[in-house]
């Protein structure tokens, strides 16, 4: 077995810098919040989702492999940040320094995880695990605009917003027609819910199984909003048990 833990520990700290990273589509929104979604929520939350929704799914899924694609899925952004192609970065630009991003990683720390492996295989939806891990990650971005949205957070009109976002054919008809930017995020990834009859083939699973796997992402998703159009998405604060909220103090010096 091998005794040194120093690439554990220095593989840790580098997912811990996605801590420190916030997501920049909130940034480019300049949603009016003291503190904006970083990396690190974005990988907790999608495994949080999955497992709120694992009683749910088909029992052919492998949680090993969906938890190894979370974790791995934008672990490169510690090194090369969160970029999004509506800063002017080209595509192949991108591309290139995550892979020189994901060389580093895979040499680095091959031993703990096989970094190129995991990500190759869910950039290339290689399996049905990491098409749901990609389903789930559409999701999540509209959820978040939906809880930033639900606290009042996000002013269309707002100057800074990029015009390449705000003026977008889409982003700017729905506006005008009454929508929100939650509204438009719902809309537009819900789309990407889905698999096809060929996705089935490649990934061996019925038509049902496909359907129900899509129907549990979207029900999730479906809720979601409907809970952001009755504005009740924070009312299960209000049930928090007053008791576990407030507590005595003692002086200084007593302890």
């Amino acid at each position: 077995m091998e005794r040194s833990y120093d690439k554990d520990v220095k593989l840790f700290m580098v997912f811990d810098l996605l801590g420190d990273l916030e997501r920049k589509g909130p940034l480019l929104w300049h949603i009016s919040r003291k503190r904006l979604e970083d990396v690190k929520d974005h990988i907790l939350d999608l495994i949080l989702i999955t497992r709120i929704l694992r009683r749910r799914f088909p029992n052919c899924l492998d949680y090993d492999k969906i938890y190894d694609y979370i974790i791995c899925h934008d672990l490169p952004e510690a090194i090369t940040d969160d970029i999004t192609k509506y800063e002017g970065i080209p595509d192949e630009e991108k591309r290139r320094v995550t892979r020189l991003a994901i060389d580093f990683l895979d040499e680095k720390f091959h031993s703990v995880m096989d970094f190129k492996g995991i990500i190759g295989n869910y950039e290339a939806r290689v399996d049905l695990e990491s098409k749901v891990v990609n389903m789930v990650d559409k999701v999540h971005s509209s959820t978040t605009f939906m809880k930033y949205q639900s606290e009042d957070n996000i002013d269309v009109d707002n100057p800074d917003i990029i015009p390449v976002l705000r003026y977008l054919p889409f982003v700017a008809e729905s506006i005008a027609e009454g929508k929100d930017v939650a509204d438009i995020f719902y809309e537009v990834h819900i789309q990407a819910v889905k698999i096809s009859d060929e996705e089935c083939e490649k990934y061996h699973i019925s038509r049902e199984t496909a359907n129900q796997i899509v129907e549990v992402i979207r029900g999730f998703a479906n809720e979601f909003y409907a809970q952001k159009l009755k504005r009740t998405l924070f009312d299960g604060y209000q049930e928090f048990p007053k008791e576990a909220m407030q507590y005595s103090r003692k002086e200084k010096g007593l302890f």
